[in-house]
């Protein structure tokens, strides 16, 4: 059997965080705590969010270890725009199913599912490419050869990756996911560490594009994820 995606997504957190100085892990540390609630933690509008407090809890499994227990006791949350009709909520139900070893993958393996993805988004997206590349990946089935072509295609000269053909700028969670699934899959990639740290916010988090001046737990979620999969493995000092 496999691993799951969630541990597999959870060793690559751990490597980005162990590329941090000292100092910067404190800071991280310090940021993710501001932004913790009585019950959860809270989205970028300040206000608190179950769909943000499963980032905050693999933050805090990554902080310490010991709490990966937790990660397979609780069911993974979509937002409302992320209904279970899309690639995104068969995304999320087919990471809760792996984390779940009793039952049977079977629905997963037809090939009509996949029919059904491709055919749930008129024009392709990072996220929903890399959600389909890595669940294939998963299941043992060969990566559709057009759509790693197209996502190696959005990467840029700085090693971040666009959202999509249109997209103005590269961003750190289309370029997080898109560095975690092309390494999964083990095709080729260009480095991004110098993206990453160009992103890099002094209060501890990572800012989603060049044009922002904030962050929320999501983002040091894709800040790590993003360094955890970058080729110089070397420590970070990251400035403030």
């Amino acid at each position: 059997m496999r691993t799951p995606l969630l541990y597999k997504v959870y060793r690559t957190l751990r490597r980005g965080w162990k590329r941090l100085t000292p100092e910067a892990r404190y800071a991280v540390r310090s940021f993710v705590a501001s932004q913790k609630t009585a019950h959860g933690y809270m989205n970028a509008g300040g206000h608190e969010d179950a769909y943000y407090g499963q980032f905050g809890r693999l933050l805090e499994a990554v902080f310490t270890p010991i709490k990966v227990l937790r990660l397979s006791r609780r069911p993974l949350v979509v937002q409302e725009s992320m209904g279970r009709d899309t690639v995104y909520g068969y995304f999320f139900a087919f990471i809760e199913q792996e984390m779940k070893f009793r039952r049977k993958r079977s629905e997963f393996r037809d090939n009509s599912f996949f029919t059904l993805l491709a055919s749930s988004f008129a024009s392709l997206t990072t996220n929903a490419v890399c959600c389909i590349l890595a669940m294939q990946h998963q299941m043992g089935k060969q990566p559709n050869a057009a759509y790693v072509k197209w996502l190696q295609q959005r990467q840029d000269e700085t090693g971040g990756f666009y959202a999509n053909e249109d997209a103005p700028v590269p961003d750190v969670l289309s370029t997080a996911v898109a560095l975690f699934t092309l390494r999964l899959i083990g095709a080729e990639v260009k480095d991004a560490t110098q993206f990453i740290q160009a992103h890099w916010l002094g209060i501890g988090g990572f800012e989603p594009t060049l044009y922002d001046d904030y962050s929320d737990v999501e983002y040091v979620f894709y800040g790590l994820l993003a360094l955890g999969d970058t080729v110089d493995r070397k420590q970070l000092t990251l400035k403030y």
